[in-house]
């Protein structure tokens, strides 16, 4: 017997075949007639679709979509489906309505589960603080301080990472304070010094740094040092660096530095690196060797890479590179 077929499903797919198949116009109109379908799959889709073509004009509709869906939450919107993608269009299509970003960001949806509950807003609220945080809003940090206070952790690295885009020097304070209340999650309080050394690159570099020297909990050091790599400014970069040089025998726990520069990939990053492996320790050559694999691509890098192991003269070392990198 051959499977029911879901008729949300189907009605999905032939609204995405007419969208592959019709003008700007038409797609439009489509979309904002779906935005008002009491199925929050649907609506969903059509959030997800006004965000792809850019549709500005359906910001209205798609506020209004997102009211219905406040009303019976948990059997309407299970798990945010529709507030969700709603928000996260809202926020691509640059909507200014700050009230409704305040709202979603203190909205929570507990639904039941097994042995209690949980909140399927997280979404919603990350969504709605990136939004805030790109209105003309004055206040718009004063509510992003709530927010890196969720209970939610997502949140709080959301919050973190929308404070960026507000005013630098008070964002720097709300940073700072954040970062030495210590978070009970790793993953935010290294995006919090990341977002810090977006806000002030240079004011905060000193207190990223020492932040950094200072600590002893091994996971939170390698999350801050991929989370500087992976943040590609150039004072992460002598963050890491300044650190690494700090300790003159090198142990397995310094190469978190030398890894966050692989995440860098500047060609800055690659500079330090390659000077590593022409001068440094064999074991920290052998480990930039492993982790710079991910850029076999890049041949510039591959040949300054050869260049540097033939330079030691170590016939172990190069047999390691030709195995990795050929």
């Amino acid at each position: 017997m051959p499977p029911k077929r879901d008729p949300v499903q189907d009605r999905i797919k032939a609204f995405n075949l007419k969208c592959d198949h019709s003008d700007p116009q038409t797609v439009q109109q489509l979309v904002r007639q779906q935005l008002g379908d009491p199925h929050c799959l649907m609506v969903a889709r059509a959030a997800q679709v006004s965000s792809q073509r850019c549709f500005y004009d359906l910001e209205q509709d798609l506020l209004k979509a997102y009211q219905r869906f406040l009303k019976n939450p948990v059997k309407k919107d299970p798990n945010c489906i529709a507030k969700g993608a709603i928000a996260r269009a809202l926020v691509d299509l640059d909507c200014k309505d700050y009230t409704f970003f305040i709202s979603g960001l203190h909205y929570r949806q507990k639904e039941p589960v097994w042995g209690g509950s949980v909140d399927t807003a997280v979404d919603v609220r990350v969504s709605c603080a990136m939004g805030l945080s790109q209105t003309s809003y004055p206040r718009a940090l004063i509510e992003l301080v709530t927010a890196i206070h969720d209970p939610e952790e997502q949140v709080r690295i959301g919050a973190a990472r929308a404070m960026i885009s507000t005013p630098p020097q008070a964002a720097e304070a709300v940073l700072r304070a954040k970062a030495l209340e210590k978070d009970p999650s790793i993953n935010v309080t290294a995006e919090v010094l990341t977002a810090l050394l977006h806000v002030a690159p240079e004011d905060a570099l000193d207190f990223v740094s020492c932040f950094l020297e200072n600590e002893t909990d091994a996971e939170l050091i390698e999350a801050i040092s991929f989370s500087l790599g992976e943040s590609r400014l150039d004072g992460a970069l002598d963050v890491l660096r300044s650190c690494w040089n700090k300790q003159p025998l090198k142990r397995k726990q310094e190469e978190v530095f030398l890894k966050g520069a692989v995440f860098h990939r500047s060609e800055k990053a690659f500079s330090w690196l390659l000077d590593v492996v022409a001068e440094e320790d064999r074991a920290s050559a052998v480990f930039i060797i492993n982790e710079l694999v991910i850029y076999r691509t890049n041949e510039k890098l591959k040949a300054q890479l050869q260049k540097k192991v033939l330079q030691r003269a170590d016939d172990e070392l190069t047999a390691h590179f030709h195995k990795v990198w050929d």
